[in-house]
């Protein structure tokens, strides 16, 4: 019998004053333009876990429950849910008069159509592995049975690594990776040019959510103001900036620390500092080669001066902090980042089976990765690890690191949804080793146990235990937190930072 009801109806109290104090001062239309550092591998919600997909993504897709601005998850397109006593039930109870891009109005098929796609084989999956069934129990009622209680299930639900989007259930009937964009958003997808940009329109047959007052995190009260965003895919730094000193795009997505110093002294530019942004790691390809080798492992971290790494690549931008969530959060362990010894690194490295062959480490091409990988190179040298260096755009690189097993074996890249929504998050990276590419059964077992637990201090014991466990392994190495600064042009009014350049609730003066 259900028995306990959460209806989570939160709204965000930093947005009292928002846009509803200055809705005069609106004006509606124009095409806000979004210097973005790279094309989304896909524009399929479920089959990505990149950042620049979320920020073209989530605006065109929805999720049943989202992340406020504080990362606590509430209702979305669901009004709320009741759990059973046994904490094994979830009946949803969904929006009315929700509907699709295509005219559809959302249904409860729509919703359970959505999930089983996303549990075969979403970028994602282990979130919501502990689902046994998901059925329609009425039109506007969508009821989940899980496997064993999962004290994080509402919060992995509500994930927006790569969004449990819900989508028309013909288009969840679609192979990964090849659903339309197609999604309940404020935004409509209008047309991507791969070399060029995404744009999307705003979806006039949108009706925020009535809970809330304003925008809050994903979820909210979503007004769109302007007739249509365009994310321009720019790689270069240098022509980013170009853009927005000319007045190409209104807002640039991340430009470094220089650039902002000068752009801050002028009225014509807002510049926004964003710390922390994402943490900086390196993975091992722990499935063949060097990586599969611990000592080799060992060897590589003990030969890293990680406030080298990050004051090169992040030099006005960036603080030590190796623990696998944000500080802040309950479960951050304030872990010591460990020092640079060369000579432990050599003693390990000859312990290992690594003789000297060159290693292929991938990067993607945004200059403070690139960076990265080349400061990681130089200290490696000096201990006789031999590294080659493969830069490629960000599709490209993430293809292989996340779907391969060859022609890699070290890659580095920002972590930066993961800790900022929590420990399951941050552990699920790395559960049948998704991550490093060959499982680790002791955070297997370490992330079943967290994902079951419901003391809050059980719960802080085993995230420790997982940190330990990655160091310990050297499963991969977290060198510590970086920031962005984002540009926008004083034009562009009501524009508040989060995890993506968020364009509802926003305006062109």
């Amino acid at each position: 019998m259900l028995k306990r009801t959460l209806l989570t109806l939160a709204v965000s109290a930093a947005f009292a004053v928002g846009a509803s104090g200055v809705a005069h001062a609106q004006k509606k239309g124009g095409d806000v333009v979004v210097g973005m550092t790279s094309a989304p591998p896909s524009l399929d919600p479920h089959a990505t876990s990149a950042q620049v997909a979320r920020n073209v993504n989530l605006h065109v897709f929805e999720t049943l429950y989202a992340r406020d601005e504080n990362a606590r998850p509430v209702p979305d397109l669901a009004e709320g849910v009741t759990i059973s006593a046994d904490g094994l039930t979830y009946v949803f109870t969904l929006r009315s008069g929700v509907r699709f891009h295509n005219g559809k109005e959302m249904s409860s098929a729509d919703v359970v159509a959505s999930l089983e796609r996303y549990r075969k084989a979403g970028a994602s999956a282990s979130l919501i592995a502990s689902i046994e069934s998901v059925a329609a129990s009425g039109p506007r009622q969508v009821t989940i049975k899980l496997k064993s209680v999962q004290s994080t299930f509402l919060g992995n639900l509500s994930s927006p690594r790569a969004p449990i989007a819900i989508m028309p259930a013909e288009e969840a009937a679609k192979e990964m990776g090849k659903a339309s964009p197609i999604g309940t958003g404020p935004f409509r997808f209008v047309e991507y040019k791969p070399d060029s940009h995404v744009k999307l329109g705003r979806f006039d047959g949108y009706r925020p959510n009535p809970a809330y007052k304003d925008r809050d995190g994903f979820a909210g009260h979503k007004v769109v103001h302007i007739d249509s965003v365009t994310f321009r895919f720019m790689p270069e730094a240098g022509a980013r900036d170009a853009a927005m000193q000319s007045g190409q795009i209104h807002l640039n997505e991340t430009t470094d620390g220089p650039t902002a110093k000068r752009l801050r002294a002028d009225a014509n530019f807002q510049v926004i500092p964003v710390l922390p942004f994402a943490a900086m790691i390196l993975k091992f390809n722990m499935a063949q080669g060097a990586g599969a080798d611990l000592n080799f492992r060992r060897a590589l971290a003990q030969s890293l001066d990680f406030e080298e790494i990050m004051s090169v690549a992040y030099p006005d931008i960036n603080r030590i902090d190796t623990s696998w969530v944000y500080a802040g959060s309950a479960y951050h362990t304030g872990r010591k980042a460990s020092k640079q010894d060369l000579a432990a690194a050599k003693a390990t490295l000859a312990k290992s089976s690594y003789k000297g062959e060159k290693l292929t480490f991938i990067v993607h091409n945004e200059r403070p990765t690139v960076d990265t990988a080349t400061v990681i190179q130089q200290q490696a040298s000096q201990v006789g690890i031999n590294i080659e260096i493969k830069v490629a755009d960000w599709p490209t690189t993430s293809k292989i690191g996340l779907g391969s097993d060859q022609g890699w074996n070290l890659w580095t890249h920002g972590f930066g949804i993961e800790p900022y929504e929590g420990p399951a998050s941050a552990m699920s990276h790395w559960v049948k080793g998704q991550g490093q590419r060959k499982a680790d059964p002791v955070i297997d077992g370490l992330f079943e146990k967290f994902n079951g637990e419901m003391n809050l201090e059980a719960q802080r014991k085993l995230f420790a235990d997982f940190e330990q466990r990655m160091a310990d392994q050297a499963i991969a190495v977290n060198m510590g937190n970086y920031g962005l600064f984002q540009v926008a042009t004083a034009r562009l009014k009501n524009f508040k930072p989060y995890r993506i350049p968020r364009m509802w609730g926003v305006w062109l003066d």
